[in-house]
């Protein structure tokens, strides 16, 4: 009775609000998820619909799980709408669409809207207000990644290799076959030497410190970018610390939180990240970890973060590394 109730509740209070509402939007989509994983997909949609007219999906996967719910209530016209608008809006790959569902209608749709997936792609770029602006960022982001791969091509292994390996892996982890499994261990993290692994240090380090200048600059003009997260937590290492990084984006994002332009729980995942890496548990139970089951619902509350259920609090403390970021 408490779920439908909250459902009424966060429904009927969508209409109230002029700006987005962070919390509400973030309760939504995790009572959708919880929804979901209880096989109640007509509920499941409606709070996730609810949730997207709020502020979109907060990651692509939301509208893959929804469009999953809608495929197994056979609404052939709801899966393929969320599945163009994980393109549209989130220009989520063909291979993670493809992948996520075995459903034969989920398949079905997939295969008919990814029919169409380079015109869909096309609507996300044209509906991008500053294509320079986008353009730079993604530079940056693909130096990121560049750098970061570095040893893996110097080692002769493609992105496509290690993408086949992810799911060969997996596949004979199902199998319990050992040797499969160690044969694309070795593809996924493969053994590096000292001089190598220095050798990428070093450019990932160099790369992350042009990168995070490039971005001072961008914010600076334009206010933060979503699509530049990335580049902020590859300098979660020192985050907390007192210096020019942080000097500058502490109270940059802090203003642009009480501006309500950026969601109230932006910290979580740092603040648990250095929490983890100093005490061994998360403060917020956003970043998979172990929690302090007494105090984390109410340090939720103080980010605007939606409370956990004691399941979820059990979950978090029984399997600290699994799991999803709520």
């Amino acid at each position: 009775m408490k779920n439908f109730l909250l459902v009424g509740f966060l429904c009927a209070n969508l209409a109230g609000y002029a700006q987005i509402d962070y919390h509400l939007h973030d309760s939504l989509l995790l009572e959708a998820y919880r929804t979901y994983e209880k096989e109640d997909h007509k509920k499941a949609i409606a709070l996730y619909q609810s949730a997207f007219r709020l502020n979109g999906a907060g990651r692509p996967v939301d509208y893959l799980i929804a469009a999953n719910s809608a495929a197994f209530l056979e609404r052939e016209d709801i899966s393929k709408k969320l599945l163009v608008e994980a393109i549209t809006k989130k220009k989520t790959e063909p291979g993670t669409i493809q992948s996520f569902s075995d459903n034969a209608l989920y398949q079905k749709c997939a295969e008919n809207v990814l029919a169409d997936y380079d015109k869909l792609l096309n609507t996300y770029y044209t509906s991008i207000q500053n294509m320079a602006l986008y353009q730079r960022i993604q530079a940056l982001v693909q130096r990121d990644q560049f750098a970061r791969k570095i040893g893996n091509y110097y080692l002769g292994i493609s992105d496509k290799d290690q993408e086949q390996a992810f799911d060969a892996y997996l596949e004979a982890q199902q199998r319990k076959d050992t040797l499969a499994m160690a044969k694309n261990k070795a593809i996924l993290w493969p053994q590096k030497s000292e001089a190598l692994n220095d050798m990428e240090l070093g450019v990932i380090r160099n790369t992350d410190s042009l990168n995070i200048v490039a971005l001072i600059d961008i914010v600076t003009q334009f206010g933060w970018q979503d699509e530049a997260h990335i580049l902020l937590w590859h300098q979660r290492g020192t985050y907390g610390q007192k210096d020019w990084v942080w000097d500058f984006f502490i109270p940059f994002i802090n203003n642009e939180i009480k501006d309500g332009r950026v969601e109230p729980s932006f910290w979580a995942m740092f603040e648990d990240f250095k929490s983890i890496q100093e005490n061994g548990t998360t403060i917020y139970g956003y970043h998979p970890g172990k929690v302090n089951a007494k105090e984390v619902n109410a340090k939720r509350s103080s980010m605007g973060l939606p409370q956990l259920t004691e399941a979820e609090i059990e979950e978090r403390n029984q399997n600290p590394y699994g799991g999803r970021m709520f």
